[in-house]
């Protein structure tokens, strides 16, 4: 069964890991994972990423790691996702003086009127322009594949792909056969969720 662990590394980590655990997010139970695996614990990152203090938290973490980086977007997949882009395109805009990050997010299937979009909301014109793949939960890797696939078919670069939580079964070694790094501000170790710190 996995626990949460109290890392060691600041105050910080010890304000992450007390919204993990006062949201609700992290559950224990017989679950089945949308890969169709079972799971002894589940993580929902809504409670989490929808509450304020969440929000504002999970969206600092993430424009922290971004910084440096060179992105001109944030985006992933629906619905994942969307509570996490919009965290951080917010706190940037306040961060930045009025510029920031924007975001988009991923259809999971491209709409059937209208625009038809797959990507919704704000993603760079400029094909040279390199973007950040966020979401939630990577388990097997398909739904953050599947925005990436979206995002290369635009033909722009994507230069950074993070999740709040890395499940360790399989995610991460699926991007990295696609030439991606996988960074988890979450990740499980030893049957244990540890909070990586930064």
């Amino acid at each position: 069964m996995a626990t949460l662990t109290m890392p060691r590394v600041g105050d910080a980590a010890d304000e992450m890991t007390r919204l993990l655990t006062d949201s609700g997010a992290l559950m224990h139970g017989d679950f089945t994972l949308s890969s169709g695996k079972k799971s002894s614990y589940y993580f929902d990152s809504k409670p989490l990423t929808l509450s304020p203090r969440g929000a504002n938290a999970v969206g600092a973490y993430f424009l922290r790691q971004l910084r440096g980086t060179g992105v001109a977007a944030v985006g992933g997949m629906e619905l994942g996702a969307i509570p996490i882009v919009s965290a951080v395109t917010l706190l940037s805009h306040a961060s930045e003086d009025g510029g920031g990050l924007p975001a988009f997010y991923v259809r999971k299937e491209a709409k059937s009127h209208g625009t038809q979009n797959l990507i919704e909301g704000n993603f760079p014109a400029d094909k040279s322009a390199p973007v950040a793949i966020l979401d939630d939960v990577v388990t097997s890797g398909g739904s953050i594949l599947h925005a990436i696939d979206a995002v290369e078919d635009e033909c722009n670069p994507i230069a950074a792909v993070w999740c709040v939580l890395d499940r360790d079964e399989g995610g991460r070694q699926a991007l990295h056969k696609r030439g991606y790094d996988l960074q988890a501000m979450y990740s499980v170790s030893g049957g244990e969720v540890v909070f990586n710190g930064g």
